[in-house]
């Protein structure tokens, strides 16, 4: 019973600890976070519970903040630090954000890691911290292993949409991926792009390479094993229903075949 009431009083202390520290700095907090009481743990999220909204939101993203910061500490490799800095950085603000890309472009330039600091920039404003070219990009993605390449061609594409770039310039950004062959089926979807792309400009040449190209893709496993998993899946679903569906068109045959058959005899 004393154990519990110590336990309700640590309880409640760590609660008002809270507000108080969301008022200061989450180094504070941090503390309350770590804090054990004697060999149970503290149920945090049940305190943040019973607090109001807008203040449970900003508590909870400190807790983040703190934690992503020992986190950070606590990283091995230089992967892991790129990693979890761009996640602390996203927590805190979007203009941290911002700032840790630039920072990780520069202290960085050949980190795998990087990826998404380089994609973050490509073909960025003049008024951005920085401002990736096609060519600096495409170079970067050399030191990627395959996989890692597709999300690069991926998202690359895709922040030149949000940019929203011209066809040509990216049909162009494309290009490349026509000498390259394609190791998982993923990259299917972005050779129909590239089709589509080379269609609205007219460039037939371009077009069929790219059709060519996504008919390889059809044959080859995914990176992803769970998508190639549904895959199968889908594929053998399609070829049960297929095969239903032509045993009963050949039931509906030799059925109207046999009553044809006996309105024959009846004729005669």
């Amino acid at each position: 019973m004393d154990r519990q009431k110590q336990n309700t009083k640590v309880i409640l202390l760590i609660g008002i600890a809270v507000i108080f520290c969301y008022f200061f700095s989450e180094a504070v907090l941090r503390q309350f976070v770590l804090y054990r009481a004697g060999s149970q743990s503290i149920n945090l999220s049940s305190i943040l519970g019973k607090l109001p909204p807008g203040l449970r939101d900003e508590v909870t993203r400190r807790i983040t903040i703190a934690e992503l910061k020992d986190d950070l500490k606590a990283a091995k490799t230089t992967g892991e630090k790129i990693r979890i800095s761009i996640n602390l950085a996203m927590t805190i603000s979007p203009e941290e954000l911002q700032k840790r890309y630039a920072e990780i472009i520069d202290e960085y330039p050949k980190q795998p890691e990087s990826q998404p600091a380089y994609t973050n920039f490509l073909m960025a404003p003049k008024t951005a911290l920085k401002s990736i070219s096609v060519e600096r990009y495409q170079g970067f993605m050399k030191i990627l292993n395959k996989e890692q390449k597709f999300w690069a061609w991926s998202s690359g594409l895709y922040k030149l949409k949000t940019l929203k770039i011209s066809n040509k310039e990216q049909m162009e950004f494309l290009l490349p991926l026509l000498n390259i062959k394609p190791q998982g089926r993923e990259y299917q979807q972005i050779y129909m792009e590239l089709s589509e792309l080379a269609f609205e400009e007219k460039n037939q040449d371009v077009e069929l390479k790219a059709k060519k190209l996504s008919d390889i893709c059809e044959k080859i496993p995914y990176f992803d094993e769970v998508l190639e998993k549904r895959a199968k899946a889908i594929a053998i679903a399609k070829a049960r229903k297929l095969a239903k569906a032509k045993k009963l068109a050949a039931a509906k045959a030799a059925k109207l075949a046999k009553e044809k058959n006996k309105s024959t005899k009846r004729d005669k």
